[in-house]
């Protein structure tokens, strides 16, 4: 127990406006700590706080014929041959995106994409329902929590109304929080681990994580999105 009061001490001491208490009993502040500070501690003690790192790795059924992913499932690329796959329901036809291969239907998740030396992308969280066929509004009330890059350095939250983002352009890797039961999903300079939006929402149905690297653009945005995981 030593331990973990050190541990949980240090916390208190880099936040400086978290009481112990609100640590121990996880009553952590709403977007800007909550996903964080619970990720920094799991890191020194994984059996006392969470979520830790989720793993989550890509659903190959979902993917646009013109992605290409690694055989890990956790990198994905736009190329301009489109493969030729079976054009199933759970396949997006227009959208250059891929879903994560697990749900969420209860509990807090959080995971990490590197994003390093890409001219734009498209991340977050999406419902099971959406549709993934033609060209779809992407905002919270058809079923999408996402933030995206464009033009290198124009970053916005698909909310409504979208919001401009003011961000280090030197980003280069994404924390995505989901908290079901609390309605929350929140993103993160996961280097920084700074606080960068937070939407808030009720969930009724299955929730997965949503990828989209965007077109290659004649190799200038060819990094692939890499799902980043580490024991």
């Amino acid at each position: 127990m030593g331990r973990v009061l050190c541990v949980l001490h240090s916390l208190e001491q880099k936040t400086g406006t978290l009481s112990l208490g609100a640590l121990v009993c996880h009553e952590l502040s709403l977007g800007q700590f909550k996903g964080p500070i619970q990720y920094n501690a799991w890191k020194e003690m994984k059996s006392i706080l969470g979520p830790g790192l989720s793993l989550v790795t890509l659903d190959l059924k979902t993917a646009h014929p013109n992605l290409v992913l690694s055989e890990d499932l956790r990198c994905v690329r736009h190329v301009d041959t489109k493969q030729m796959l079976p054009d199933t329901p759970e396949r997006f036809d227009s959208s250059v995106a891929v879903l994560g291969s697990e749900g969420f239907t209860s509990g807090k998740h959080y995971w990490e994409v590197e994003v390093e030396n890409k001219t734009k992308w498209t991340l977050g969280v999406v419902k099971e329902s959406i549709n993934r066929k033609g060209n779809n509004t992407l905002s919270p009330r058809d079923g999408y929590w996402l933030i995206r890059l464009r033009n290198r350095n124009k970053f916005k939250a698909l909310d409504i109304p979208a919001r401009g983002l003011t961000l280090n352009t030197s980003l280069s890797r994404i924390g995505v929080y989901l908290d079901y039961e609390g309605g929350q999903v929140s993103f993160y300079d996961a280097d920084k681990r700074s606080h960068i939006y937070t939407f808030m929402d009720t969930f009724t149905e299955k929730l997965y994580p949503y990828f989209c690297p965007c077109l290659n653009d004649s190799s200038e945005n060819s990094e692939p999105l890499k799902i980043f995981f580490n024991m």
